[in-house]
């Protein structure tokens, strides 16, 4: 009888292991949802996706990140963060995807306009929506590439108060030349606290060397910037890679792991 109640006692254990790490990690695991909000300031039913941590429940707090590019990067994206907080690398989080493409065809004639539309989108309608679905502690947002990089590092300059946190890989700043040289260009981020991550990439000549003399030369005292680059031809290895090294100093308060500050 003894042996019969360890044999049962032994196996509702390994179950109960087993339900433990499997309820947070499974095949039935599903990345994001999608749901749409009927946008006044982009003219359109625009579908943003969104991402559940693993441990979420509708009181508990969480960091925001908002990816841009989502149509190609959001399962792929939402899954690292989802990955880092299983390994306690940084806190869970909610992920949210947009996909900006159709809204963000710029040019250096209509720049201006289109960026605020996106920037009145995100800050009076996006934003608004989760921050009444889901309690948010602070927001950062990813941009990779020369559209969605370009959109990052153009609000952070325009619009520091939408994010506390602003990612911009390998973006192509040519359309803002007059603002990457102007010493002018923190005027907006004087009193502000806010946390930056400009990426280069040595294999495809990007380094944006201008705008990060800038930084070194005039970056207000509340701007903590980071700067990092490396020679990784593959660009999926290195849009993650940066991601992930982005996220986890912005999550985490830590000292800079990739590149310059000021």
């Amino acid at each position: 009888m003894r042996k019969i109640n360890l044999l049962i006692l032994t196996l509702i254990f390994w179950v109960n292991i087993s339900y433990a790490q499997n309820s947070r990690d499974t095949l039935h695991t599903k990345i994001g949802f999608a749901i749409t909000l009927n946008s006044r300031h982009l003219n359109d039913s625009v579908k943003p996706f969104i991402h559940h941590p693993f441990n979420y429940k509708p009181d508990k707090e969480f960091p925001l990140i908002l990816l841009l590019d989502a149509n190609s990067s959001f399962k792929a994206f939402s899954s690292c963060s989802e990955l880092m907080a299983y390994d306690r690398s940084i806190p869970t989080c909610i992920a949210v995807g947009f996909p900006q493409y159709q809204y963000a065809n710029f040019t250096s004639e209509n720049l201006e306009e289109k960026m605020d539309q996106l920037a009145k989108f995100i800050e009076r309608e996006l934003l608004p929506y989760l921050k009444s679905q889901y309690k948010i502690t602070k927001t950062i947002v990813w941009g990779q590439g020369s559209g969605s990089g370009l959109i990052s590092s153009y609000m952070m300059l325009e619009y520091p108060e939408l994010f506390n946190g602003y990612i911009s890989d390998v973006p192509d700043l040519s359309l803002i030349q007059d603002k990457v040289h102007s010493k002018n260009a923190f005027t907006k981020l004087q009193d502000k606290e806010l946390d930056y991550y400009l990426f280069g990439s040595k294999s495809n000549d990007v380094y944006n060397k201008a705008f990060l003399n800038n930084l070194k030369t005039n970056a207000p005292e509340g701007l903590d910037w980071n700067y990092g680059i490396s020679d990784e031809s593959n660009e999926i290895i290195y849009f993650l890679t940066n991601y992930m090294h982005a996220i986890d100093l912005f999550l985490n308060d830590t000292t800079n792991i990739c590149g310059n500050n000021r």
